[in-house]
């Protein structure tokens, strides 16, 4: 309250000495360089976990460049009730499709619970092959999907990779139904829409067209996507929770083939996602995206070497390097 008082006696005193415009000026510089320390540190958290890389607890296989089964990515935040049918459905897909999963805790309180079912589940059953799992050392939200796969695509894979959310639950035939319409530098997305000037104004499409936003649960994209270190070094940090609305911007504006997939998928739990505390900024990061700052925010290239040595490393991981020590910045 005092604060606030102090600033209002001093736009008072500005305005009586004609200075209005000046001291807007200061106002604002003093507010974009804020926004630029805080980028330039959610960036170096970026940097510790691309660079050093992360390491995993269960079968330690889901960084193996293996193309024989597909590598799903799942965050976990707060509904370790639902992570227990989650692998039981995995084990129940289609056996033609293979999967391997990697679980990526953003929520400490829950590291005994997640790992001890890693444990139990590393080996997989079923279409279920192995069972990874990563203890943050941070919340990092749902960038971790793209993290991970950036640090499997260092390992060596190439081709694609799934993002699901713990509150979907799927087919047998989900995999299959999206590799129908996956190719090369494309994303098939099972959560897509249209938008109409607003986030909020958006419209139901169908399977098989572009979607103005595609959501990353449920959703196949070719692991190159990552590959742009551009992915990891642009996004605002006040942004950094909405990696669905950066994830679509990020490939249209780079030429990428956006489509709708045709699978079935049932959204449980709605209640505790993470999302609600963020439906105010996913307008303005709209916004963003349609001004000039979004449109310089990918001019030009960003190239760090180093983001190429962080690996996903495990027990009996064929494909993990040896942990790479943190580069100075």
């Amino acid at each position: 309250m005092a604060d606030r008082r102090l600033r209002e006696a001093a736009r008072h005193a500005v305005r009586r000495l004609h200075g209005e415009r000046a001291y807007d000026a200061a106002i604002g510089a003093a507010r974009a360089l804020r926004e630029r320390r805080r980028d330039r540190a959610w960036v170096a958290v970026l940097d510790d976990l691309l660079t050093s890389g992360v390491t995993t607890t269960g079968a330690g296989r889901f960084a193996d460049p293996d193309p024989a089964s597909t590598p799903i990515v799942m965050c976990l935040w707060n509904r370790p009730e639902r992570v227990e049918h989650i692998l039981g459905m995995l084990a129940g897909l289609d056996p033609a499709h293979p999967v391997r999963l990697l679980l990526w805790n953003n929520h400490a309180p829950d590291a005994a619970f997640y790992a001890e079912t890693a444990r139990r589940w590393a080996e997989g059953r079923g279409a279920l092959t192995s069972v990874d799992l990563v203890q943050s050392p941070r919340n990092i939200g749902g960038l971790a999907r793209f993290v991970a796969a950036r640090l499997l695509r260092n390992g060596g894979y190439r081709g694609p990779f799934v993002m699901l959310d713990d509150d979907q639950d799927v087919e047998a035939s989900f995999i299959g139904d999206l590799l129908r319409d996956w190719t090369p530098r494309s994303i098939v997305a099972w959560w897509g829409f249209s938008l109409h000037g607003s986030y909020w104004r958006r419209a139901e499409i169908t399977p098989g067209t572009e979607p103005d936003h595609a959501g990353t649960g449920g959703t196949m994209a070719d692991i190159d996507l990552v590959a742009d270190d551009r992915f990891f070094a642009r996004l605002p940090s006040r942004f950094a929770f909405l990696e669905d609305q950066w994830m679509t911007f990020f490939a249209k504006a780079n030429g990428w083939r956006v489509v709708k997939g045709d699978t079935r998928i049932v959204l449980v739990l709605e209640e505790k996602n993470q999302y609600h505390g963020l439906r105010p900024l996913k307008d303005v990061f709209y916004a963003w995206q349609q001004s000039p700052a979004g449109a310089r925010a990918l001019r030009g290239g960003t190239r760090r070497p180093r983001w190429d040595a962080g690996r996903l490393r495990g027990p009996v991981s064929r494909g993990a390097a040896p942990p790479h020590p943190p580069t100075a910045r």
